[in-house]
């Protein structure tokens, strides 16, 4: 409520808005706080804007703590905006004794020089400009200006790890060791000059459509560049998850590993030896399904099949021959003839063309049967070749929902 307030008395209320995440962890408390913010911007005509999640049902899909999900599905929410282009960023009052809790959280879990850099002041997402401001600075702020605020019992509970280290441990630390608060944040400031410095030298990879793409070279370079640019590759494409020292060995022993060897890591991610790379992606499990019964759009989720009778994309067929094919992901026993090929096993055809292990379940499979007639990403079967019979032509393509 002290940066809200700081910004209300600062910036014109059209520069700015308010969001608050409702969690639905704590029944009439949580809803009392998100109606707290709501009233309080009401009452100053600053637009607010309130995300209802169900974290419980989150975590649960995810198999993340309470915590972790909270944390999770908050950073994807402000990825959005940001993204969106809402937002040039989004502000938090996070501040020094949270960023001390954060680095000692990280050194307890076994993390290496990025973890002492705890919390960014600026991560292209995340604005935190309260950073080396103490609580009682903020205390005496909201006192002197008679600030309104809520208290969360939250932060009272044991039950979370975060809390455990401010009320128990956190106390006896300052007992034994005066001035532990300054030495811990300027331990992070030093590790942060450090981080900076590797950064500049740990961006050797691509990232292309959400996948991150490291040189196998890199990985066999020096070790700390190889560990940072692994690090680096997964905030790429993802809100940062909780890599530890054998998920960074993991990957960057892929380096020694034959094309097509892989290792899964937390939150629905893998990593893969493509040839010279080694390739960061999310798990995505996709399921199609449907049949062509007529020229027009279908529905593959995020994208869609078009058959059009205008030539679109590149691939051009009989379209009498494509009709009542089923659409759907691959199976065992299916097997394609391409156009003037020979026939063989669906699984042999992608690994003669060379189709990453890691999207074989994904691609689009038009079929009759085990009889694969196109793969629409790819080519066409000779089943539905244009011949001198051919009566209707069908183009078909695959193309991006918001296209």
């Amino acid at each position: 409520m002290a940066l809200l307030h700081w910004f209300c008395q600062n910036f014109s209320k059209d520069k700015f808005f308010v969001v608050t995440v409702h969690h639905n962890l704590r029944g009439d408390e949580g809803r009392r706080d998100r109606d707290f913010v709501l009233e309080y911007c009401k009452s100053r005509g600053v637009d607010c804007k309130v995300y209802e999640e169900d974290i419980p049902t989150f975590c649960k899909a995810g198999g993340y703590t309470v915590e972790q999900g909270a944390r999770i599905r908050r950073r994807q929410i402000f990825a959005e905006i940001v993204q969106d282009g809402r937002a040039q960023r989004v502000v938090t009052a996070h501040h020094a004794q949270d960023q001390v809790e954060s680095v000692l959280m990280h050194i307890f879990r076994g993390s290496g020089i990025k973890g002492l850099k705890g919390m960014s002041l600026d991560d292209r997402m995340l604005l935190r400009p309260m950073l080396k401001v103490s609580r009682e600075q903020i205390e005496a702020y909201i006192l002197a200006n008679d600030i309104p605020y809520v208290d969360d019992s939250s932060n009272d509970s044991e039950d979370y790890t975060r809390n455990k280290l401010r009320l128990q441990i956190m106390p006896l630390i300052r007992e034994a060791y005066g001035g532990a608060d300054c030495n811990i944040l300027r331990l992070s400031e030093r590790a942060a000059e450090i981080c900076d410095y590797l950064d500049d030298r740990s961006c050797n990879f691509t990232v292309r459509q959400g996948e991150t793409f490291i040189p196998i070279a890199v990985l066999q370079g020096e070790r700390v560049i190889a560990a940072n640019t692994v690090i680096n590759a997964v905030d790429g494409i993802t809100t940062r998850v909780d890599l530890n020292q054998k998920h960074i060995d993991a990957i960057i022993a892929l380096k020694d590993k034959p094309t097509g060897a892989s290792v899964s890591l937390p939150f629905s991610l893998t990593a893969h030896r493509e040839g010279e790379y080694a390739v960061l992606a999310k798990v995505q499990e996709k399921t199609y399904s449907g049949r062509i019964d007529g020229y027009g759009d279908y529905d593959l989720g995020e994208d869609i099949l078009r058959v059009s009778k205008e030539q679109v994309g590149r691939l051009r067929c009989d379209f009498d021959k494509l009709c009542g094919c089923e659409i759907r992901n691959r199976r065992a026993g299916d097997t394609f003839k391409r156009y003037k090929g020979s026939n063989k096993s669906l699984g042999d055809y992608l690994t003669d063309i060379k189709a990453p292990k890691r999207i074989r379940d994904s691609i689009v499979v038009l079929a009759k049967e085990n009889v694969v007639y196109a793969l629409p990403q790819y080519e066409i079967a000779d089943a539905v070749k244009i011949d001198e019979n051919t009566k209707n032509v069908a183009y078909i393509t695959i193309i991006k929902k918001d296209n």
